[in-house]
């Protein structure tokens, strides 16, 4: 079963998604695209000809990073101040201002779409956005979609702690608001089936070592500390000798640790 992160309602759950790029600063830090596994997912599925839209692209680290490699993106946030840093970066970069359950664009007027830790953050479930993205797929297009994974670490440990953790703030009168579902890989391709899309295959998603993301994050989540504004180095980075320990694991079993699942699907 999905299960709900609640952290403080100082940010709402579209405030939440935007906290990375927010971290990461005025330059989208594209050097580290390559680092992870959807990498070479990407590389291996997206079409070299055609329209990929990345739908909730943040700062617009991807789609820079793949016009780079030759591809044709254009990005879609529903940020103005993330629009204007992707533009600033790359000024030849298309990007449009727009809210990924209602995308300014034709039906079907694109070849694939990226959503990149986007659809857990509607507490109604990911069904609108994963059918806007349907809309404006031509029939046969490529999503490429990752979201927060319940991995089997998560589901034995990490969110019985989470859950207890919840339960603490609450008694002391914390004020907590939604801010993401995590999924199992059940899930996500049930969603994308109940929403006209094909699955066709799924990938562990995580940074390669000494980063990882899905351990940081819990550990983050249950200790957070909202007056310790992180540095972009200390993004993702496990202090030793645990990071040397984490890497071992997601080498050997990416899918107990990885933070995120990524699932190619086809537009039916």
């Amino acid at each position: 079963m999905a299960y709900k992160i609640h952290l403080l309602d100082n940010l709402n759950p579209i405030e939440w998604s935007q906290a990375v790029w927010r971290l990461e600063g005025e330059v989208p830090p594209t050097e580290a695209c390559d680092r992870e596994l959807i990498h070479r997912v990407m590389l291996d599925h997206l079409p070299k000809e055609g329209l990929i839209v990345d739908a909730g692209c943040g700062a617009g680290r991807w789609p820079i990073h793949l016009r780079r490699l030759g591809y044709r993106v254009m990005g879609v946030d529903i940020s103005r101040q993330a629009v204007d840093i992707a533009r600033a970066d790359d000024p030849g970069l298309p990007m449009m201002l727009g809210d990924v359950r209602r995308i300014p664009l034709r039906d079907g007027s694109v070849d694939a779409v990226l959503s990149l830790g986007v659809v857990e953050h509607d507490e109604r479930g990911p069904h609108e956005a994963l059918r806007e993205t349907r809309r404006i797929l031509k029939a046969g297009g490529l999503l490429i979609l990752s979201v927060p994974f319940n991995n089997l670490l998560r589901r034995l440990v990490v969110n019985r702690m989470q859950t207890w953790v919840t339960r603490r703030r609450r008694r002391a009168q914390m004020k907590l608001g939604f801010v993401e579902y995590r999924f199992t890989r059940r899930e996500v391709l049930r969603f994308l089936r109940e929403t006209g899309f094909e699955p066709l295959s799924s990938y562990p998603n995580e940074y390669l070592p000494p980063k990882n993301v899905g351990i940081w994050v819990d550990w983050q989540n249950l200790f957070f500390n909202p007056f310790h504004r992180r540095a972009r180095a200390e993004l993702f980075q496990l202090p030793s000798p645990w990071d040397r320990v984490v890497g071992r694991v997601t080498k050997a079993a990416p899918w107990l640790v990885c933070g995120e699942v990524t699932v190619v699907a086809r537009a039916r």
